[in-house]
């Protein structure tokens, strides 16, 4: 059975009024993404922050559906390394993912199994599109939350590893 028709606003907390499912990254569950071991540990010497949170709607129902979240992604640096949030490919290769920013600024760093990079513009206003077949993150560039929409087809089973393995963690 299909998600039920619904309108709601693009803030959290909207979100969170019609039951979202919250999810928290900190700094001590994405510390494998920064590269300055050394930074890390000074960091989380003094605390262990909120990287970014997920507000997700209950999920769909049917894989016709659309899963849509928005993400705050908090602005701080690990070293000199941006917060970002965690890589993943989607595990049916052919699925994509559209983020659209909110407010704030950063950019989506994409990859494709073959090595293939590249980065797009994360701000109010802009949608940027990872078609089928690319892996994803966004960054926070600037000093402020970035805010975004993400939509993507409900079907979606996030794939950590093979980023990993691609050197995308």
């Amino acid at each position: 059975m299909a998600m039920e028709p619904f309108a709601i606003g693009l803030t959290p907390a909207d979100y969170e009024k019609h039951g979202a499912l919250v999810t928290r990254r900190t700094l001590s569950q994405l510390q494998a993404l920064y590269t300055d071991r050394e930074a890390v540990e000074r960091q989380l010497a003094e605390g262990d922050p909120v990287v970014y949170e997920v507000y997700e709607l209950p999920h769909p129902n049917d894989e016709t559906d659309l899963l849509v979240n928005i993400t705050v992604l908090y602005p701080g640096k690990v070293g000199e390394e941006p917060f970002m949030t965690k890589g993943h490919f989607h595990a049916e290769p052919d699925t994509a993912e559209a983020v659209i920013g909110l407010s704030g600024s950063g950019e989506m760093l994409i990859q494709r199994r073959n090595g293939e990079l590249r980065r797009l513009v994360v701000a109010e206003g802009k949608i940027s599109y990872a078609g089928g077949g690319w892996s994803h993150r966004v960054i926070n560039t600037g000093d402020v939350p970035l805010v975004f929409f993400a939509v993507s087809g409900a079907n979606i089973v996030h794939d950590y590893d093979t980023a990993a393995r691609l050197n995308f963690k």
